[in-house]
């Protein structure tokens, strides 16, 4: 565990630190703002695809070497940034974009390693602890933007580029410290497909809606930040702020999904969501209250990120659960690339309200989704003590 915990420290610095820098690099190596957004695409179809791959190595080889695969896969993916960059190579920066997505995949597919060997009634707190971990390396990672592009530049390279070296490193040494998790634990044999019942399925929805809404939310306020004559130092700590609300809460949404139940939770996060996307529809005209709404709605999104994995790999044998995983991950992957390629156009046409707005209708649906459902509690043990 103590291994894991540092892994997913540096394996979110990595991803938020190459996150920050990667969008200014693609517009320096590309000439045009056009092209600014080409890496996190990169990313999100890297990050899709390796979830798949990786859940088929987890049933193959186990957990500890399918996790460390994905981070090797992102430190490959950082030096190919390092050595494209030198040379103005925008197609080098998108391909290494899309190994590092197995980065992405490796951080957030890290909860369900804590969870392995946690009893069904603390699964969701298994989860919290990485989730917990990896809040300390986000938040870190764009703060250490100035430094990284010093570094490039005391290495000769384009100074956005250090920050691809510190990832590169980070990812490295995670990738060692996830051999190190054992590997017999869901190596055992593959079960055959099962049909994720109405509880997987409503697991995937609360993961897809949950992650729509942030991305899309969240991808045009610093956007919305900047029109409305915010400097750039408080628009990187409201985003640092936002990265916080996102994992930081993961102890309590643990502790619920544990306590309340799944479903009630994913309940939780779908209301907390559309609160959020309102006062920030609301709020478009204020920094700071938009940045409330946006903290909160890292919270929201991290209530329904706990809920959502509890209830997609809760109750199904352990030889299943990576299958589901990587579908879940693709699940979160396709609606961050729906979010974040309408977020701009919405924006564009009708204003940031607009689509706050749309995000919170988005979000009620997470709510009508569990309470139509209401799954029983699965984590519970079925005998009480009187």
């Amino acid at each position: 565990m103590i291994a894991l915990w540092i892994a997913s420290l540096l394996g979110g610095l990595a991803q938020s630190l190459g996150g920050a820098a990667a969008a200014l690099l693609a517009r320096d190596l590309g000439g045009s703002d056009v092209v600014a957004g080409l890496p996190q695409a990169m990313l999100v179809i890297g990050s899709a695809l390796a979830a798949l791959a990786m859940s088929a190595l987890t049933r193959r080889y186990g957990r500890g070497r399918a996790l460390a695969a994905g981070a090797a896969g992102a430190a490959l993916g950082s030096a190919l940034v390092v050595a494209a960059a030198p040379a103005g190579s925008l197609s080098g920066l998108l391909a290494g974009s899309l190994l590092l997505g197995a980065g992405t995949a490796t951080v957030m597919l890290g909860r369900y390693a804590a969870a392995d060997d946690a009893p069904e009634q603390a699964r969701g707190r298994g989860m919290a602890t990485v989730l917990a971990a990896t809040t300390v390396g986000a938040v870190a990672g764009p703060n250490l933007l100035v430094p990284a592009d010093a570094l490039g530049r005391a290495l000769g390279l384009p100074g956005l580029a250090g920050a691809y070296v510190v990832a590169g490193v980070c990812f490295a040494a995670a990738a060692g410290l996830l051999q190190r998790i054992p590997a017999h634990r869901l190596a055992a044999g593959a079960a055959p497909p099962t049909a994720p019942g109405r509880t997987g399925l409503l697991g995937l929805v609360v993961l897809a809606l949950s992650n729509l809404v942030m991305v899309a939310v969240m991808t045009m306020a610093p956007v919305h930040l900047h029109h409305l004559g915010v400097g750039l130092g408080a628009i990187g700590l409201v985003v640092s702020l936002h990265i916080a609300g996102m994992f930081a809460p993961a102890p309590l949404s643990g502790w619920l999904a544990d306590r309340w139940g799944p479903a009630p939770t994913a309940a939780l996060a779908g209301a907390v969501l559309t609160g959020s996307a309102l006062l920030a529809a609301l709020a478009a005209g204020s920094p700071a209250v938009l940045g409330l709404a946006l903290v909160l709605l890292g919270a929201g999104w991290n209530l329904g990120l706990v809920a959502g994995s509890t209830l997609l790999t809760g109750g199904v044998p352990a030889s299943e659960r990576p299958r589901r995983e990587g579908w879940g991950e693709v699940a979160m992957g396709m609606a961050a690339a729906g979010g974040g390629a309408a977020s701009g156009a919405v924006v564009s046409g009708g204003g940031y309200a607009l689509l706050a707005a749309g995000g919170a209708a988005v979000a009620a649906l997470v709510v009508a989704a569990a309470w139509r459902v209401r799954a029983p509690h699965a984590e519970r043990s079925p005998q009480r003590v009187p």
